[in-house]
């Protein structure tokens, strides 16, 4: 992962959340797409943060949040999450399980704030009300939750898929804008549509 592992062993570092390093080493030795996936999201949370408004320790929970958005993936069986084909209504509802699976295997983390765990739960919550596992909408869900669902969504687009190739940055921007007021919150899209396309390094050296 070149420079994109040098950054997160930094974050890994500053951080001091020995919990954390102990459950992405599980998620990299599970899924390591995921765990490379769950790295570049956490760092473009870092990135977001300050525009935010995000003070040291909100900071830090995005960040952990952000890391750890994904683990529940790690228990998805590897011929679902790569399918090359449509995948059934049946699959389909064993991926969407994901957020619940990951939120109980870290509620028990005397570590991880609440704030954290409501990152994994809610990041696949739609602005609209139309996500899941619980059809929050607007800023019923939480702000950290909104922030990350922003950053899946891009760095899914600016990744290569087994069903498709990865998206041009303006093709993944216009993505994002067309879908601020649905599926994500149109304000956070517009404060991260505001950073530096230094970004773009990110998806260069990874």
């Amino acid at each position: 992962m070149g420079n994109v592992q040098k950054q997160y062993q930094q974050y890994i570092n500053d951080l001091d959340k020995p919990s954390v390093v102990k459950w992405m080493d599980f998620l990299a030795h599970k899924h390591a797409d995921i765990y490379r996936h769950s790295v570049r999201v956490a760092i473009l949370a870092d990135k977001l943060a300050q525009p935010i408004g995000c003070n040291a320790t909100e900071r830090s929970h995005l960040v952990i949040g952000c890391f750890l958005h994904d683990l529940g993936k790690a228990f998805i069986p590897s011929e679902i999450l790569h399918a090359r084909r449509k995948l059934t209504e049946q699959e389909w509802n064993i991926i969407r399980l994901h957020p619940i699976v990951g939120t109980e295997m870290l509620d028990k983390d005397p570590g991880l704030d609440s704030t954290i765990l409501e990152v994994i739960r809610c990041h696949h919550e739609r602005y609209d009300g139309t996500g899941y596992p619980d059809q929050l909408a607007g800023e019923n869900i939480p702000l950290f939750a909104r922030m990350c669902s922003v950053l899946d969504a891009f760095d899914s687009m600016m990744s290569d898929r087994p069903y498709r190739g990865r998206m041009t940055m303006r093709e993944a921007k216009d993505e994002l804008l067309l879908l601020g007021g649905t599926q994500f919150d149109s304000k956070i899209v517009e404060v991260f549509l505001g950073l530096s396309d230094t970004i773009l390094d990110l998806y260069s050296q990874s």
